[in-house]
């Protein structure tokens, strides 16, 4: 095998590895993480395939970058759907479920009735918010609450 590739593939491999070895011990990866991952090792190898001598390398650097930030705008955007619907139904005050076929995660999410509470220093309505799930096909539980902000936004707060 030729000098050049060896040492672009070399690379490759070691940011991959570098990267996988960021996620253990850690909490589960989100959507934007997988995505950001996946990209950087398949910009990586695309870049390495363009190029010729040195350029090759830099090429596979460049599809690394590129795939990297591509991933993770596309996992994010999965991501944000979940936010969106569990916002909606804190909003509403109702009861919603759904299922998300990217992920096969299924979600019920449960909002409470209105109080009035101190939230970042300044009174606020809240709300307490159940969420439960199947992900990687265990249920999940998360009681926590909701407050407007001084936009009138509900935000999740601890």
């Amino acid at each position: 095998m030729n000098k050049s590739i060896t040492r672009s593939l070399a690379s490759v491999t070691l940011a991959s590895s570098l990267a996988l070895a960021g996620c253990v011990g850690t909490a589960p990866m989100n959507n934007a993480q997988t995505g950001a991952m996946l990209g950087a090792v398949l910009g990586g190898v695309v870049g390495n395939q363009f190029g010729n001598g040195e350029g090759n390398t830099a090429m596979t650097i460049i599809g690394t970058m590129l795939g990297s930030y591509l991933g993770s705008q596309w996992g994010a955007q999965l991501d944000t759907r979940d936010q969106q619907y569990l916002g909606q139904a804190v909003y509403s005050g109702r009861p919603a479920s759904w299922y998300n076929s990217n992920t096969g995660y299924q979600y019920n999410v449960n909002p409470g009735q209105v109080y009035r509470a101190n939230y970042n220093n300044q009174a606020a309505l809240c709300r307490p918010v159940t969420i439960s799930g199947v992900i990687d096909g265990r249920q999940q539980n998360i009681q926590t609450k909701a407050c407007q902000d001084s936009n009138g936004q509900w935000q999740l707060a601890n």
